[in-house]
This record gives structure tokens, C-alpha cells and sequence, in this order.
């Protein structure tokens, strides 16, 4: 498990198969916007002493570049998201592929065969990040890979993420990678049966 320090806030997606729960937590349909989105970030900063959340956590889906948030993040969407800088530290994607380049040149790495298979393998997640690091001025923590953990429970103790799988990249305000750390990844993937070994069982 990764402990998350307060203030902080989560933004559970509806249609994400797994809820966390932070300081402050709310639901977000599909309907919402990212000016939506940004308005509830930016009312949850107003409420905490010095107004600013130190860890906001993302949880939805995702794919290489996108994040299937609302009506969807995106390099062409996220303009909204420059209201939040000074109010938020630091920024948790929770969810796959977001940070990931995707194409030929990284077809056959790890998780490949998988993405593939569903249609996943385009898109150049680092970009997006990076930019999307730059345009609120937050450290942002994206992960690279399929994650999986949701299909061995839906949720979480309070103030709690599980483990990512693959390589999970931070980003530093100005969208240089900061740190890295490698966690076990899906394996073994069955074009088949289309199921796939999960590393991560907590």
C-alpha cells in the first residue's frame, strides 16, 4: 500500500471498477467537464488551512496519452487544469497506460501483445504528462503500464492507494521526469483467453 499524506482529495471516476477514499472524496460522471473537475479542486483547496491540497489523486481509466476522467483529459482538454497551481502539490494518476509512449518502437516491452490486442498501442503519454505537469506547476506521479489491482478488491482504507504495477514516473513542475520506481508488471498475457497473470494482490 502507498500512504497518502493529508490535506488531500480524491476524484473517483463512476465508471472506474475501484473507489478510494482521501480527506475529501467525490464522485465524477461522465457528463462532467474538466472545468467541472477543476471547480471541485479548486473549492476543496479554499477549505483547507493555507489553501492547498497536498495530494489529489486521480482514479479513473486510461490510455497512452489520455485519461478517461469526465468527459476525458487530454492534451487538447486540459487547459482548465492551470487553475489548480498553487492549490495542489502534488497529482496521482491512478489508472493505465497514462504515462506511456506507445507504437512500434515499444510494441514488444512488456505488457505489448496485451495493448495491442485492445487497440491501445499509439499515443505518447510522457508528452501529456509532462505538459500536464508544467501547466499546473504540481509534481505528478503517472504509471506507464496496465494496472490491475482492482479485480482483487474495489476498495481501500482511507488515505490509501495500492501498489502500482510496471514503472511509475514522477514529474517535476517543470515536466522533467524526477523519479522513477519499478513495481512487479502483468505477465504472461493469453491472446487466447485473453487473461493475463496480476502481480499485485493487495
Amino acid at each position: 500500500m502507498i500512504t497518502i499524506t493529508s490535506p488531500s482529495m480524491c476524484l473517483n471516476d463512476t465508471r472506474s471498477n475501484r473507489i478510494y477514499t482521501m480527506d475529501e472524496t467525490k464522485r465524477v460522471s461522465s457528463t462532467d467537464t474538466q472545468r467541472d473537475i477543476v471547480d471541485l479542486v479548486v473549492a476543496a483547496a479554499g477549505r483547507v488551512r493555507g489553501g492547498r491540497i497536498e495530494n489529489l489523486v486521480l482514479n479513473a481509466h486510461g490510455s497512452p496519452g489520455t485519461f478517461h476522467i469526465g468527459t476525458g483529459l487530454s492534451s487538447s482538454t486540459m487547459s482548465p487544469w492551470s487553475d489548480v497551481r498553487d492549490k495542489v502539490f502534488k497529482i496521482w494518476f491512478r489508472g493505465c497506460l497514462v504515462a506511456r509512449i506507445a507504437g512500434e518502437h515499444t510494441s514488444s516491452h512488456g505488457d505489448g501483445s496485451y495493448l495491442e490486442a485492445r487497440g491501445l498501442n499509439s499515443g505518447n503519454g510522457h508528452s501529456f504528462i509532462s505538459a500536464f505537469a508544467r501547466l499546473t506547476g504540481c509534481y505528478v506521479v503517472a504509471p506507464t503500464e496496465i494496472q490491475s489491482a482492482a479485480r482483487q478488491r474495489s476498495s481501500y482504507p482511507r488515505g490509501q492507494l495500492d501498489s502500482y504495477e510496471g514503472l511509475l514516473l514522477s514529474y517535476d513542475p517543470q515536466g522533467r521526469i524526477s523519479w522513477q520506481q519499478r513495481y512487479p508488471s502483468l505477465h504472461s498475457y493469453n491472446n487466447e483467453t485473453g487473461t493475463v497473470r496480476l502481480p499485485n494482490s493487495e
